[in-house]
């Protein structure tokens, strides 16, 4: 009786150091990122119950065992947290390119694109109200000091549409350069899931604590739906499998690789827009760094794009199509004042006062009509009428302008009540595997007095040994 006693004793003192040990060990990773809190598992000893010559049937009572080390975790609610970090991340990748134009933009101000054409408009009026300078050898001489004005405000004009394309083209390079390095991050993290996956799987089967190794894992698989917003699925074997829009990207041990296809510049977007290849099939990411960069690279950047080149085609088309129906002052009928094509082609073709085509009438009757027309562009109406009907390219702007302002605003917003759920997803994750502190202290002092409890059983069955001892 007293060695069964022992018995109980003994491991009653071994299970509640065990105890004690992953106590601490919730203790001392308590601030450590991505730690998941850990419980030792107790279970009751016996023996099959057996025939005893004094009392008959009976089983033997054998103590107490630590059958395992149990990670505190729901899978349910991290595959939450997954999906709202995964949006979070694709809406804040697709604001910072739009947010970076905006600021291109400057606007509204002084120093945009919109101010730039009303002053070009304003110097062909303040031209046509003061066409000529006087006369010089019996000849009419133009308003030089007005016409240099009106090149060099159209000169102003075409720089900043060049200079908006050039940096919405920049924009488009930068994105698919962030998008090439979230690639090579994934393929990192793939590498590192599927080396953990035969290590946990083989640590399971033999019987190992891998509980280290799992929130290692963990960690590895945050980062990738926090760059692809990617699922998780658990195998029966222990491993996970890792899926990007239903294309798998991890199993077990096996890794497909994860490249960029389409084009690199956003003159060739059109035809080749940008995408994921996970292998050789095209993935699809919903949420994740990688699915908010690749809305800006195949949506967003090249309508702005198509839009600068609309707003400079209509300029151009609009100007030279009232200036071509005027005369300069020798009497030639007006040319092009704008040439080239698109927003980063547009240059001004007029090279000098004389080539101006102010006039509604040749030589020698002089007037600034014709640059009181182009002055009159300024109006929306004037313009779309110039064009045939077709919007006019101020008009076009500004809804532009508009537009990038109300999706940066629309995104912010989304982007604030977005880390509202992140933050409760997390809180609810945290409650489950987060490590309280005030709650450790109290399994340990639970745990120390089980200790102290077996030690006195251990003390009370010496005693009795002794005293049979004694009696012998």
């Amino acid at each position: 009786m007293p060695f069964n006693i022992l018995g109980n004793g003994l491991t009653g003192l071994q299970a509640s150091q065990q105890a004690l040990n992953v106590v601490s060990q919730n203790i001392a990773n308590a601030t450590t990122p991505g730690y998941v809190r850990q419980r030792a598992i107790l279970e009751s000893q016996q023996t099959s119950p057996g025939t005893n010559v004094y009392t008959g049937n009976s089983a033997q009572f054998m103590g107490v065992q630590v059958t395992g080390i149990e990670r505190i975790s729901s899978a349910f609610k991290q595959a939450a947290l997954n999906s709202a970090v995964g949006k979070q991340e694709a809406l804040e990748a697709q604001a910072a390119p739009l947010d970076n134009v905006q600021g291109l933009l400057q606007e509204p101000g002084t120093t945009g694109l919109q101010s730039a054409i009303t002053q070009f408009y304003q110097g062909w009026s303040t031209l046509g109200n003061n066409p000529t300078a006087g006369t010089a050898n019996g000849a009419t001489t133009i308003n030089g000091a007005a016409a240099g004005v009106v090149i060099q405000r159209g000169a102003t004009v075409a720089a900043q549409l060049n200079s908006l394309s050039q940096g919405v083209a920049e924009e488009f390079r930068n994105q698919y350069t962030n998008l090439e390095g979230i690639v090579d991050q994934v393929n990192t993290a793939a590498q590192k899931v599927a080396g953990l996956n035969q290590s946990i799987m083989q640590g399971q089967a033999g019987g190992t604590n891998v509980n280290a190794l799992l929130d290692k894992r963990d960690q590895a698989l945050t980062d990738i739906v926090r760059l692809t917003g990617a699922t998780v699925t658990n195998l029966n074997n222990g491993g996970v499998q890792v899926s990007v829009s239903g294309v798998t990207l991890v199993s077990g041990v096996a890794v497909n690789t994860m490249s960029v296809g389409g084009a690199n510049t956003i003159g060739e977007a059109a035809d080749n827009p940008p995408s994921l290849l996970i292998g050789t099939v095209q993935a699809r990411p919903s949420g994740g760094q990688a699915a908010g960069v690749l809305s800006a690279l195949n949506t967003d950047l090249p309508r702005l794009s198509d839009t600068l080149d609309t707003v400079a085609n209509g300029i151009r088309d609009a100007v030279n199509a009232v200036h071509s129906t005027g005369y300069t002052l020798d009497g030639t009928p007006g040319g092009d004042f704008f040439g080239g094509e698109g927003a980063q082609g547009l240059t001004v073709v007029a090279g000098s006062a004389e080539e101006l085509a102010i006039s509604r009438t040749a030589a020698p009757s002089v007037d600034g009509s014709n640059a009181v027309r182009l002055g009159n562009l300024v109006r929306p109406t004037e313009a779309s009428q110039a064009l045939g009907g077709a919007e006019a390219p101020q008009s076009v702007y500004s809804r532009m302008v508009t537009q990038i302002g109300t999706q940066v605003q629309g995104l912010e917003t989304a982007i604030d009540a977005q880390n509202g759920v992140v933050a409760t997803a997390q809180s609810a994750v945290d409650s489950e595997s987060g490590v309280d502190i005030n709650e450790e202290l109290t399994n340990m002092i639970l745990f120390q007095r089980s200790f102290q409890a077996n030690s006195r059983v251990i003390s009370a069955a010496d005693e009795m040994l002794q005293a049979l001892i004694g009696m012998v």
